[in-house]
């Protein structure tokens, strides 16, 4: 069994089975990523504000100074201002945000990026999500942080809780690029080094920008329906693009379905497929052990 760590998802909403069968299938480390309303299945009927979203970075920061002695798994935690809901008096929370950096629990700003749907249907205009992501990224840039930067799925209302308030129709196969693309603008006029940048929930229509076009980490999100990956892509993809700038991450979710084991898959079919012992070690471990600090 490989050790590995989860370089993002939403744990905090687990149940305490799932956390014990995730430690028994050999993850020793997480990334939990906070201030996502949506990710509690709660029902918003007005904006959430400031206070609200303190309360989704604050509750998963006090769960995971407990996480390794009640499960075996070490927790970080990466706090954002999530666009994938819209938060009124957002300049409020990006003032604390250096503050909670501080903490030795917090590791990361993010989950963030561009995001043409909102939950609960809640339009947020994109020209004010550019500035509130903006004013993130400058801050993980002043910190010296990592960023997660969350690369949009297309969303059907019908498959969540609330509803799903959309902005604009982009063809499948140029959504997520259509995104990336302004966010890496941002990324530019900010001046956020790719080595600190973590480019979120790559599929096949993006893989190949983010090795050719960037120099950011290629994170595979793989345990979600939402944007299902199977342990043979992962294969081919580490064989062709190499070890060193992939993660894998589940990106579980409560509110859909989710397969708990997809990194123990995609970990033995790297071993069936015969990629190397370190290369498996790298993308599963290795490489999320150094950059966010977990000290493994």
């Amino acid at each position: 069994m490989h050790s590995y760590i989860d370089s993002h998802n939403h744990m905090q909403a687990l149940s305490w089975d799932d956390w014990e069968l995730l430690g028994m299938s050999g993850m020793v480390g997480a990334v939990l990523s906070c201030g996502n309303p949506h990710v509690y299945r709660e029902i918003w009927e007005e904006v959430p504000g400031p206070e609200e979203i303190r309360r989704f970075w604050e509750n998963p920061i006090r769960l995971a100074r407990v996480s390794e002695e009640k499960h075996f798994i070490r927790l970080k935690c990466a706090v954002g201002i999530s666009a994938m809901t819209r938060v009124r008096d957002w300049p409020q929370l990006v003032k604390l945000l250096p503050r909670y950096l501080q903490d030795p629990h917090v590791v990361a700003v993010g989950e963030v990026g561009l995001d043409p749907g909102q939950y609960f249907g809640f339009t947020w205009p994109l020209a004010d999500q550019a500035r509130c992501l903006e004013a993130q990224m400058r801050v993980a840039a002043d910190a010296g942080k990592p960023l997660i930067l969350h690369t949009p799925t297309p969303k059907k209302s019908q498959d969540f809780l609330g509803g799903v308030a959309t902005q604009e129709a982009i063809p499948p196969e140029r959504f997520r690029l259509h995104y990336l693309q302004q966010d890496l603008e941002i990324v530019e006029r900010v001046g956020l080094e790719h080595r600190l940048l973590v480019i979120d929930h790559v599929d096949a229509t993006i893989i190949d920008f983010v090795h050719k076009e960037t120099r950011a980490w290629c994170a595979l999100s793989i345990g979600s329906e939402l944007r299902p990956i199977p342990p043979q892509q992962v294969v081919e993809w580490v064989q062709h693009y190499g070890p060193d700038r992939i993660l894998l991450n589940s990106d579980h979710i409560p509110y859909r379905s989710t397969d708990l084991l997809a990194i123990p898959k995609a970990i033995r079919a790297m071993r069936r497929a015969g990629i190397p012992p370190e290369h498996i070690r790298k993308v599963a471990f290795a490489n999320a052990n150094q950059l966010f600090g977990f000290g493994f």
